[in-house]
Formats: structure tokens, C-alpha cells, sequence
């Protein structure tokens, strides 16, 4: 019989241990685990395993930590947790470990006493300039919105004064002297109304073409519509334009650059007199032409007998009545007007002084009128793509009652007005006005009570120029080139657009 073989496994394991001299450290690194899994009865079976990988002697490891955690009844046995469950685990506990660290460095700080206030003074240095500019910033902004005591809902349409612009009275360098009486009378509202207002500024671009004297080595036009730009933008800062200007700009600064780059051969006295030329006929065919079209045509629909009732003060429907007793219609107006502005009292005194039978109320008395009233005649600061119209404050509420009472409503306005903006409400784009202006009562004889409430932190008081009408509200639209429905405007712009471009 063959001798056991056990003895010559013993001899050979013997024999190979001098053959690894290389592999030395390698088994070193792994002593500590594998004295530790010989202590670990899972392990037991796997230590005459000649090597192993990296992974099993961390699984083992896990495995004896989870047998140590059993005893102490702390988490359920580890071999019946899955993969998941004990990875969950041990991102809790790296959770907890993170939170007890930052927990104690807040305590760390809070216990520190402030030694050394100048290691504190270096912090804002390590900034980065974005972030100082930022911090700047929020400190800046925020004693503002205290101070200033504004509606949250209409925050956007508050705006801080230009400081290049703060005062009025100063002749600033390329401003012309025209333009400054202006800016001064659009912010104290001596001019008011749309086309008041653009009748002024067609007849300031005039004296500024007048005046201009071009330097040497630049081009007439070009130097022109530097100067334009600043002008027009020290109007905008006393008071935002309004859209009939902004339409006529448009149309002036087009002809501006036609002239520049196609009719070349012009000298500056001649190009003077083409620009002169295009404002002369701007008013007179897109202003003029067009408010005696749309007397022609609501005359057409005044009776006598008639009792209209208007709203504020707009040229446009003054110059219509007023061509009406001209004609001699009999029938009365009844004037409706609102604070702060009670623009309607200039309105009562120019009829009544033309002969015209009127009656005067303000709005909160517009029901007890209405029924008396037999059609509505209002003006517009602008109307819009989506057919709402843009009109002083309360003329929404005009029409709404109006239409309580089924009676037509008829608003006048010049294609010249038609904006592109589509707006639904009067919170998105809109004016606002001097908010004391709503605390006096007009009258001389006594004070208003509303003064005291000035100081009053839980009052904020807001006054809006403008409001929109939405198109169901309005019978119809008198303009130069017919008697149209709200929802034609598209189609206006779009016409007037391919004319320009011919």
C-alpha cells in the first residue's frame, strides 16, 4: 500500500514558501485581515485559501462588523439584508457623521470669542469681484425698497431718477435747450394728452433741425440722430413717451436713414429742409387729416336730441362735438371726470363756452347718469394688437357700465396710435403718477383728511395713469379709415407697415 499523502502536501508547501522571496510585502499588507478572519467564524472556512481578491476581504470584513452589530440587537442580521438596504445603511450613517460634524463646528464657532477682528476684515478680501459686486448690491437695494413705500404688485414699473437727470433746470451738453422746457412740462403735466404731447415733440425735432450745427468731418444725419437719441432720452427719463410718440419717432428716424444712405447728393441746408418737410407732412396727413376724417364720420351718427356722454378731456372728441354745433346739431353732453388730474373741468369750460348745453359729475356718480345718456363717446392713448384699448384711468369703468346699461360705446382713435403690445391688463405696462396727488381734495377752503394717512406704514397708496378696456366692452372703433371693430388692428398695422416699407 502507497504511504498517506498528507506528508508531501506539508513538504511542498514547505518547499514553495522559499520560492516567493519577490512576493514579501504583498502578504504583509494582508496579515492584520487575515488575523482578523481567523477571530471571525464566518471566515473560517476560506483561510486555507491560498490568496484573496481585494472585494472578498472587504465583503468579510463587512460581514464580521455586521455579526458584532447583531449582538447588540442594533440592525437585523446582515446576511438577510440585500445589496440595496445595506448600501441605504451606509449612507445613513456617512449622513449622520456629516451632520454631527458641521454641528460641531457651529458649536465651535458660536463658543469662540472674536479675538482677532482683523482675521475677520480679511474674509471679504477672498471674494471674488462678482460676488463683492453682488453683496453690494442686495445692500443697496434693500433700504431702497423700505424707504420707498411701493406696491409689490406693480414693483417693476417703478423706476429709480437718472442721476445725470435729477435736475431739470441744468443745460446739459447735448440737450437741446427745447428739449429741456419740454422734459420740464411732460413731468409737471402742463402738457397732457397724446396727441398734445406729440404735437410738441414734432415741433421740438423742428427747432432742433433749426439749430443743429454739424462739427467738422462728421455727416449731417448721423450727427443728427446722436443728438435726436439723447434728447429723446432725457424725455423718457421725466416722463416715460407715449405711444403715438413713439410711433411718430419711428416714422422720422425712417425717412432719417432714407435720406442718409439714398439721397446722398444733398447738402445740410438741403437736408434740413427735406426733414422739415417730413414732419410738416407727417402732422398734417397722419394727425390733421386724420381728426377731421373721424369728425366726419361720428357727426354722421350724432341726432339731434341726442345726450353724449363723454369721459375726461380728449382733443380728438372736443374737436368732434365742437364740429357738431358747428353744424347745428342740438343735443347735450354730459361731462364725466375723475381725480386727481379732473381734467374733465377744461373740457366743461371749453363747451360751455362754445355754446354747448353740458353737464358735469364725477365718476362715483357715473350710474346715476348713464341711464340718461344715449351713446358714449371716449378717446384712447393707444390700441393695442389684441384690440384692447389704452385710456386714461376709468375708462374701463366707463365702458363697463355703459355696457350694464346697453349703450354703445364708440372709441376715437387715429391709426397713428395702433401698438403692436398686446396687453390684457394694467399691471404689466403702465404709468405711474405723483401717489400724493390722490391725498388732496382739490378744494381751498379746507384740508382733506386723507394728508394724515400720508405717514401711515399699512397704507400704500398707488396711481396709475392708464387702464385697458378689453375689446368686449367697445361697439366699435372710429378711425380715418372707417368705423372698424376692435380685432381689425392686425390688419391696420399691417397695411400701414407695407406703405412704409414702399
Amino acid at each position: 500500500m502507497n504511504p498517506p499523502q498528507p506528508t508531501p502536501s506539508v513538504k511542498a508547501d514547505a518547499i514553495q514558501k522559499p520560492t516567493k522571496p519577490q512576493r514579501e510585502k504583498k502578504p504583509s499588507k494582508s496579515k492584520p485581515l487575515n488575523d482578523e478572519k481567523m477571530d471571525n467564524p464566518t471566515s473560517k472556512a476560506s483561510t486555507n485559501d491560498k490568496q484573496l481578491t481585494e472585494k472578498q476581504l472587504r465583503k468579510l470584513e463587512w460581514e464580521k462588523k455586521l455579526s458584532e452589530q447583531k449582538g447588540k440587537g442594533d440592525i437585523k442580521d446582515g446576511l438577510s439584508l440585500s445589496k440595496a438596504e445595506l448600501k441605504a445603511k451606509r449612507r445613513e450613517q456617512q449622513e449622520a457623521q456629516r451632520q454631527a460634524k458641521v454641528e460641531k463646528d457651529v458649536k465651535e464657532v458660536k463658543d469662540k470669542p472674536v479675538e482677532n477682528p482683523k482675521s475677520l476684515e480679511k474674509k471679504p478680501t477672498r471674494m471674488l469681484p462678482g460676488e463683492a459686486k453682488k453683496s453690494d448690491k442686495k445692500s443697496t437695494v434693500e433700504p431702497k425698497i423700505l424707504k420707498s413705500k411701493h406696491v409689490q404688485l406693480v414693483q417693476h414699473l417703478y423706476k429709480e431718477p437718472n442721476p445725470e437727470y435729477s435736475s431739470k433746470l441744468v443745460n446739459f451738453k447735448e440737450i437741446h435747450p427745447v428739449f429741456m422746457r419740454l422734459g420740464v412740462q411732460y413731468s409737471e403735466k402742463v402738457i397732457l394728452g397724446s396727441n398734445a404731447r406729440c404735437l410738441a415733440l414734432l415741433a421740438g425735432i423742428r427747432t432742433l433741425i433749426n439749430d443743429i450745427q454739424t462739427p467738422s468731418k462728421q455727416e449731417f444725419c448721423r450727427y443728427l440722430q446722436g443728438v435726436l437719441q439723447n434728447c429723446t432720452d432725457y424725455l423718457q427719463e421725466c416722463r416715460p413717451l407715449a405711444v403715438s410718440m413713439t410711433n411718430a419717432l419711428r416714422s422720422f428716424k425712417q425717412q432719417l436713414r432714407h435720406i442718409e444712405t439714398i439721397e446722398t447728393g444733398l447738402n445740410d441746408n438741403d437736408k434740413r429742409t427735406r426733414l422739415i418737410d417730413v414732419i410738416d407732412t407727417y402732422i398734417r396727413n397722419d394727425m390733421r387729416r386724420a381728426w377731421d376724417a373721424i369728425s366726419i364720420k361720428v357727426n354722421a351718427k350724432i341726432v339731434d336730441g341726442d345726450i353724449i356722454l363723454i369721459y375726461g378731456c380728449s382733443s380728438l372728441v372736443r374737436q368732434i362735438l365742437l364740429e357738431a354745433n358747428k353744424d347745428g346739431k342740438k343735443f347735450s353732453v354730459i361731462i364725466v371726470d375723475s381725480r386727481p388730474l379732473l381734467e374733465g373741468r377744461e373740457m366743461l369750460r371749453r363747451l360751455i363756452s362754445a355754446g354747448i348745453k353740458c353737464s358735469y359729475v364725477l365718476i362715483n356718480g357715473l350710474s346715476c347718469v348713464m341711464k340718461q345718456a344715449s351713446k358714449v363717446l371716449l378717446g384712447a392713448h393707444a390700441l393695442l394688437t389684441n384690440g384692447s384699448v389704452m385710456s386714461r384711468i376709468g375708462t374701463a369703468q366707463v365702458a363697463l357700465v355703459a355696457q350694464a346699461y346697453n349703450k354703445p360705446v364708440l372709441v376715437c382713435c387715429e391709426t397713428y396710435k395702433f401698438s403692436e403690445r398686446v396687453q390684457t391688463d394694467s399691471f404689466v405696462f403702465n404709468e405711474i403718477g405723483d401717489s400724493n396727488l390722490l391725498l388732496s381734495a382739490d378744494t381751498s377752503s379746507s384740508s382733506s383728511p386723507l394728508v394724515y394717512q400720508k405717514d401711515n406704514p399699512k397704507l400704500n397708496i398707488l396711481n396709475l395713469l392708464y387702464d385697458v378696456t378689453p375689446p368686449d366692452l367697445v361697439t366699435a372703433v372710429v378711425t380715418e379709415l372707417a368705423i372698424l371693430p376692435c380685432t381689425s388692428v392686425p390688419v391696420v398695422l399691417r397695411i400701414n407697415a407695407g406703405e412704409s416699407n414702399v
